[in-house]
């Protein structure tokens, strides 16, 4: 049976209580609640009937998915990504090679448990440091994240790294290896490495090898003249130290890479047993199953919060109140959400945050009468039954959002103080299909143009705006390292 409770609530008194239904042993490990307002006892708006009213657009929402999945110029090898990673070529996954490139680096440290610095920046870092997060915290290894561009940030960053910089390894992040920010700090720690090991009396040759030595890189799989991939090369041991056999993958953009070559590096390095890694793509491949599901869309978890937050919001509910509750959820999953949403769905109807935190400073805004009806609630939870006080609290303030809003509940399991791995993978594919079936259903709904070229959803034109400025010969352009 499929983890979605289908459920409508009734305007709560003060006295009377409420739970979160419980998770139910099923195929799936999320468990998805949806409750929605009622203005009478008597006419109870149950939630089953609202996707009959979406039944036709949102099957043929799945639909021109499904036909778009795995071909070529569609950003959307995502969905294929999980079971590439694990596909045996002789004997071994790509899985494992990565693994045993992220070893060769820590190995290559004079100090034990020498701690990784990712260089990166928007989808080339959120989907790695949520996936840390919701893995726990039982790593062997450091790993901090750096995108900043200014001198101060740079000094204080090193110390709160706690070590000296010849003590530091990286993981540089970027599909072109030109971003500008990333391609800013692997200069400034790469140099910074170089002139160590100079004062150590070694030739330039010789100190440039042992500053890259401290490098993985993953970037483009094709190489150019100008792309970073065109200057490293493509084989471990060749032209120089890099460790290079990492790939961000033709297709897949970054706020969908969580599955890509450099959080899984990321998630080797810390120490995240391999099986656990496995585990969590073979969650997001059973999650394909579930969300390319058109026959029925009642087991198709993605595209039923599709509906929701389309009902939401043409019931005047814009936006959407995203609530992460509890420490695996902080900052990286709050970052990662908003930029799934925001670059993908292009309005500014989403705001994220991490509860209990919000409770205390957003409450006073929340449960204004003013905003109430203006808003729709999804709190992503870890299962209540973990504690009783956690369990209440989470119940006290879905009833509190339900008295006035649309409120959608994620139920995550938990295993060994981390989320389930197959939850892992099954929540954020989950969430990919989520996204994009929100904006097709969007147009279907309001009769736009749906045969499109490329889904909007995947392209995110409206970031040159501010990168054109820095071109070569313009008055704000950059130098990087500098």
């Amino acid at each position: 049976m499929l983890g979605i409770f289908l459920s409508a609530m009734m305007l709560f008194p003060q006295t009377e209580a409420f739970s979160i239904q419980p998770m139910e042993a099923n195929e799936n490990k999320c468990t998805y609640q949806y409750i929605l307002p009622t203005p009478e006892k008597n006419s109870p708006k149950v939630f089953s009937k609202i996707i009959t009213v979406y039944e036709s657009p949102a099957k043929q929402a799945v639909h021109e998915l499904k036909q778009r999945i795995n071909k070529e110029g569609q950003f959307l090898n995502w969905a294929s990504l999980p079971e590439m990673q694990l596909k045996s070529n002789n004997e071994k996954t790509h899985l494992d090679r990565v693994y045993a490139q992220a070893n060769e680096l820590a190995k290559r440290a004079e100090t034990p448990n020498r701690p990784l610095v990712v260089l990166g920046i928007g989808g080339s870092k959120h989907p790695s440091e949520f996936l840390l997060n919701m893995a726990g915290y039982k790593r062997s290894r450091q790993v901090f994240f750096y995108s900043d561009i200014d001198p101060v940030s740079f000094s204080n960053f090193l110390l709160e790294t706690g070590n000296k910089i010849e003590n530091l390894n990286f993981l540089v992040v970027s599909k072109s290896g030109t971003t500008f920010e990333t391609l800013d700090a692997f200069k400034k720690f790469e140099q910074a490495l170089f002139t160590f090991y100079k004062s150590q009396n070694l030739s330039n040759e010789e100190a440039l090898k042992k500053a890259q030595a401290h490098f993985a890189i993953c970037t483009d799989v094709k190489a150019t003249s100008k792309n970073l991939r065109g200057k490293i090369g493509f084989t471990n041991g060749k032209d120089n130290p890099y460790i290079k056999e990492l790939y961000i993958h033709d297709d897949v953009g970054g706020r969908f890479s969580m599955f890509d070559d450099a959080t899984l590096f990321v998630a080797a390095y810390a120490g995240i047993e391999r099986n656990f890694m496995h585990r969590v793509l073979q969650g997001a491949i059973n999650a394909n199953d579930l969300n390319l599901n058109a026959k029925n869309i009642h087991k198709n978890p993605a595209i039923l919060a599709a509906i929701f937050q389309i009902y939401a919001k043409e019931k005047g509910y814009h936006l959407t109140y995203q609530q992460y509750f509890g420490k695996l959820f902080e900052g990286a999953g709050e970052n990662w959400a908003k930029q799934l949403y925001l670059e993908s769905l292009k309005d500014l109807n989403f705001e994220v945050s991490k509860a209990p935190d919000s409770m205390h400073y957003a409450a006073e805004g929340l449960f204004s009468a003013d905003n109430r009806k203006n808003y729709n609630a999804v709190l992503t939870i870890m299962d209540p039954t973990i504690s009783e006080n956690y369990k209440k609290y989470t119940a006290a303030i879905a009833q509190t959002y339900a008295e006035i809003s649309p409120v959608k509940i994620e139920i995550l399991p938990i295993q060994d103080s981390a989320i389930q791995p197959e939850a892992i993978g099954e929540y954020i594919q989950t969430k990919y299909y989520e996204t994009l079936y929100t904006g097709i259903l969007r147009r279907l709904v309001h009769n736009k143009k749906i045969f499109l070229k490329q889904l909007p959803e995947v392209l995110q034109p409206a970031v040159e705006t501010y990168k054109n400025k820095f071109k070569q010969g313009s008055p704000f352009e950059l130098n990087p390292g500098k």
